[in-house]
Parts: structure tokens; C-alpha cells; sequence
């Protein structure tokens, strides 16, 4: 029995031994900055500023007919029946309301057609971070755009280059 025992805490102390040679490691990097760089998200700005150039010039199209309506019904207010001022000024109204709902509602797509393509993106870049932690032996690795304090930043590894590397970015 005292054999047993003997062995038992041999192999327990060995374990112990091979654990503190392998030190804890931890490691930072800024995701942002590695998202701004990736070629994906180039190319979903691009995307991005395509469609808003396009409802920007649907509502400069809007903004201008309504402008055009308002100019007309100031030369000619005068010469209209109080009847016709009124429904003038109503359609000027109803106008004006719909130049302000394609207004909100453009921004609702785009942030939605910006959600949705950088979500991909976001998962690219959570992957290629967890291979490098996991091919690493990181036990954690800190992102400084979440604003996660890190302790004794001086021992810690950027880990930038390596997740650069796996996203095959420069």
C-alpha cells in the first residue's frame, strides 16, 4: 500500500512539476484595428457607400421637388383661393413628411445592411483569434478595443501579428 502511495505521489508531483514549466500566457490585441484592416471590410465600406450614395441622391431628388412646391406656392399664394392654399400647403405637408420618413428610414437600412455585413467579419476575425489562442497556448487573450483592463500589459504577448497572420493580412 505504501508503494502505491509512493507511486501516487510521484506521478502527482510530476504533474505539478510539467505544469509550472508551462507558464500561463496571455496575450493582447485591438480588434478594431485588425477589422479596419481586413480586406473584407474594405470591401463592405465600399458596399456601404454605394447604397448611401444612392438613398442620398433619392432624397436630394425629394428635397428638391419639395423646394420646387415650396417656391411655386410662394409666387403664386396670392392669386389662390383660400381653398387652394390650404391644399396646397397640405400636399407641401405631406411632403415634407415623406422627405422625413425616407430620411429615418434610409438610416434603418443602412444600419441594418451594416450589421448585417459585418457579421461575418466579426466571426472571421472571432476564429482566427481563438486558433491562434488555442495553436498558442494562450489562457486568454485580452482585446483593448473592449476596453478590458489588462494587468501587467509589459508581460503580456501582442498577439496582432499572429491573428494578422492567420487572416493572411499584411
Amino acid at each position: 500500500m505504501n508503494k502505491l502511495i509512493g507511486i501516487f505521489m510521484l506521478i502527482l508531483l510530476g504533474t505539478f512539476t510539467l505544469n509550472a514549466q508551462q507558464p500561463m500566457k496571455f496575450g493582447h490585441l485591438n480588434s478594431n484595428e485588425l477589422m479596419t484592416i481586413m480586406p473584407e471590410f474594405k470591401e463592405m465600406q465600399s458596399q456601404l457607400e454605394a447604397d448611401f450614395k444612392v438613398k442620398e441622391d433619392q432624397l436630394a431628388v425629394m428635397q428638391e421637388d419639395l423646394q420646387k412646391k415650396q417656391q411655386e406656392y410662394q409666387q403664386t399664394a396670392t392669386a389662390l383661393t383660400p381653398a387652394e392654399r390650404q391644399a396646397k400647403e397640405s400636399e407641401m405637408g405631406e411632403m415634407s413628411q415623406k422627405v422625413q420618413n425616407y430620411y429615418l428610414l434610409a438610416q434603418q437600412q443602412m444600419q441594418a445592411k451594416q450589421n448585417e455585413l459585418t457579421a461575418p467579419i466579426i466571426q472571421k476575425l472571432k476564429t482566427a483569434i481563438t486558433e491562434v489562442g488555442d495553436e498558442n497556448g494562450f489562457l486568454y487573450i485580452f482585446d483593448l478595443a473592449s476596453r478590458v483592463p489588462v494587468f501587467n500589459s509589459e508581460k503580456s504577448i501582442d498577439v496582432t501579428p499572429l491573428v494578422k497572420a492567420k487572416l493572411g493580412i499584411q
